[in-house]
């Protein structure tokens, strides 16, 4: 009998959580659909309806879905997908929650990377030459994370105060060309230390949807080994699991995947760090729900507020990185002050 309502029980918590699942992505097309419904150019759905399946409708309208209100809805959601995954990854290998590319300084090495190439040519309006100084940077800070993650004697729990560590001095570099730069150069370096989906086109959604796919297919394969480095390194080892190798491959695609993101988008803070503990208050620890729960809930929370940034100030689009920021930072005290194991 035991037995039975243990299983009845298990059985129960299983259903809550792909209920759980379910119900974040039948959310997801809604508001999807809501996003490219808002914008200063008023379109009925009805019209945006006969857009999207091909019918005849108004040039000017069809331009607009197509070419600025669908990639940027996609990118959003391509985003927060990757942050929100890449976050959960993290935290489960270094065992850390607090963990997320943000904090880890990848962020900010992309902005700097940027900046410099800003000032060194110049060069605002070239913006393939800064996507590849940001790219090239924010690499720069994987390789170098990766290089001591693999280290024996660094821990898990040093990692982060790395991560820190890399971010002040990023940022200190960035301060620093903003006092020398003159005032277009000034102009373009705090353009990308903002995340915007506005910026989006479809090249970079190509780019952005091939990496997050990638990334995500390693991410889920790995959901089993991930829950059993939650029992120790020690005793992950003793049941055949090979840490180094899982946390080396965990930290090369969760970084990969930030630097595209934000090279594509800029800096959008909060989102990997605030979804997996979100997550995890409705599905527990376990990481074959957390990890696609997490992915499904970071792009609908990076989606819902790209669109309030297009509906608060009538005539002008607040960057969703200020929207995170502000709803990601009180969040995140809150679990701190009311969560033990956070």
């Amino acid at each position: 009998m035991h037995s039975l309502s243990v299983t009845g029980e298990y059985r129960y918590h299983i259903r809550r959580k792909r209920f759980v699942f379910i119900g974040l992505v039948v959310l997801l097309p809604l508001a999807f659909f809501h996003s490219i419904t808002v914008g200063p150019v008023e379109i009925s759905r009805t019209e945006i309806v006969r857009i999207l399946l091909g019918f005849e409708a108004s040039e000017s309208h069809a331009r607009i879905i197509y070419h600025f209100r669908l990639p940027q809805a996609l990118a959003a959601i391509l985003a927060g997908a990757g942050l929100a995954i890449s976050g959960a990854t993290m935290q489960a290998v270094l065992r850390n929650p607090l963990c997320s590319p943000f904090t880890l300084g990848i962020s900010g090495a992309a902005a700097f990377g940027a900046a410099l190439v800003i000032f060194l040519s110049g060069a605002s309006r070239l913006v393939g030459s800064v996507t590849l100084g940001a790219f090239l940077s924010s690499l720069l800070a994987t390789g170098f994370i990766m290089a001591l993650s693999g280290r024996r004697s660094v821990k898990p729990e040093t990692i982060i105060l790395i991560g820190v560590a890399l971010g002040a001095f990023y940022g200190a570099g960035i301060m620093i060309l903003q006092y020398f730069a003159t005032e277009r150069q000034l102009t373009a370096m705090v353009y990308w230390t903002f995340g915007d989906t506005q910026r989006a086109t479809w090249s970079s959604v190509g780019i952005m949807s091939l990496i997050v796919f990638v990334a995500i297919i390693y991410f889920i394969s790995q959901s089993w080994n991930y829950n059993t480095l939650a029992l120790g390194e020690e005793n992950a080892r003793a049941l055949g699991v090979p840490v180094r190798r899982i946390r080396l491959g965990t930290m090369f695609f969760a970084s990969l995947l930030t630097a595209v993101l934000v090279t594509s988008l800029g800096i959008i803070g909060f989102v990997g760090l605030i979804v997996p503990h979100l997550v995890r208050l409705w599905v527990s620890s376990d990481n074959r729900f957390v990890l696609p729960c997490s992915l499904v809930c970071g792009a609908l929370l990076l989606l819902i507020a790209d669109t309030t940034g297009r509906c608060l100030t009538p005539g002008c689009v607040v960057p969703v990185s200020i929207l995170t920021a502000f709803l990601g930072a009180p969040v995140f005290l809150l679990m701190l002050l009311y969560r033990r194991d956070v």
